[in-house]
């Protein structure tokens, strides 16, 4: 099969707006791939903060949004080793395509996708392309839950039930932890719930806080914030256990090698607006860690797949829905609108070209 040469795109044309265009396919490198789509997940915070302008600057438009999408091979380069055409694969952020701004550059019918490097494709098992379609999201979340390093019996609380945080709870569960699960939509807390949550929280009330602590015995060992907002942080910081400084007949510290593990804070979002806090007056006494987990590896991105596969991870459980892509505006429109609602979505790119 010769490589196509155009491939119709989600096109942000400015912000608040969305419409379909043909538009020309970059020229391969020779270790590269052509992938024709399937699905694409969309990542709700990031697009639609995308869309609104927040993560980019006006004159990042028109731009083309999205990064995770599955397909199969239909061309190899030369120096493509490993790949076949006919191979399922999981791409992320494929080469831009030419004359138009990129946000990731993914929500296309066709990808010229890379082999080597951190943005390499990587190989999908048989299986339903909806099981796949939010696994390079779910890696996001893999990624600062392992480096939290949950064991068995801790509590976690995950603050913000978006797909980060939804796949955030899910991660936790299935390591054994008691997880809290914390938004202001009572609707994504049921799926946290079904999800592996022990217990759901309603963000906002004025005993939010002393909710979470009473169920978490005082505090939490791990506590991941994912929600991107102000009030998300400051009540994030206020849910690790702490380890206390000893009062005895003077200043005693512990000795850290005999000393329990150190409660772990993983911050899991971006953040519009900067967020002041005093590091010092964030925990009594000593003991959080802080993370910040950057995007995902392949490692990760491999380990996702691999619990999908094997049914350690519910993948096709975080696609709440899929749409045919020539419904796309109107998709969007409905998760700006409906943010209770409409908590995921993948595009079906079945007959795009």
């Amino acid at each position: 099969m010769n490589p196509p040469r155009q491939t119709t795109a989600i096109v942000f044309p400015e912000p608040g707006t969305i419409e379909l265009r043909r538009l020309d396919l970059p020229e391969p490198a020779p270790s590269d791939i052509i992938v024709q789509v399937a699905r694409t997940g969309v990542s709700t915070g990031t697009e639609l903060r995308v869309l609104s302008a927040c993560y980019v600057k006006p004159d990042a438009f028109p731009l083309v949004p999205g990064y995770c999408a599955v397909g199969t091979v239909t061309w190899t380069g030369p120096e493509a080793r490993g790949f076949r055409v006919g191979d399922r694969v999981s791409c992320r952020n494929p080469r831009p395509l030419p004359g138009i701004g990129c946000s990731w550059g993914g929500q296309c019918a066709w990808h010229v996708a890379r082999t080597v490097g951190e943005d390499a494709a990587i190989l999908l098992p048989e299986g339903e392309w909806d099981d796949y379609a939010l696994a390079e999201v779910a890696a996001i979340s893999h990624r600062g839950a392992i480096a939290a390093d949950p064991r068995p019996g801790e509590t976690a609380v995950v603050v913000g039930q978006g797909l980060i945080g939804a796949a955030s709870t899910a991660w936790l569960a299935a390591a054994g932890c008691r997880v809290v699960a914390v938004d202001r939509e009572p609707g994504r807390l049921a799926n946290a719930a079904r999800w592996g949550a022990m217990a759901t929280v309603v963000a906002g009330a004025p005993d939010t806080a002393e909710r979470i602590l009473a169920l978490t015995g005082g505090g939490a060992d791990i506590v991941v914030e994912s929600s991107g907002t102000t009030p998300g942080f400051h009540l994030a910081r206020r849910l690790t256990r702490s380890l206390p400084h000893r009062a005895r007949s003077e200043w005693d510290v512990p000795d850290l090698a005999a000393a329990p593990r150190w409660a772990r804070l993983v911050l899991q979002a971006n953040y519009i607006e900067e967020v002041s806090a005093n590091p010092f007056a964030m925990t009594p006494g000593e003991g959080t860690v802080f993370l910040s987990p950057m995007d995902r590896g392949i490692a990760d991105r491999l380990r996702t797949v691999a619990a999908i596969r094997a049914g350690r991870f519910p993948g096709r459980a975080l696609v709440q829905r899929v749409v045919p892509v020539a419904e796309a505006p109107a998709a969007y429109r409905r998760l700006i609108e409906n943010p209770a609602e409409a908590f995921s979505l993948a595009f079906d790119w079945t007959g795009a070209e």
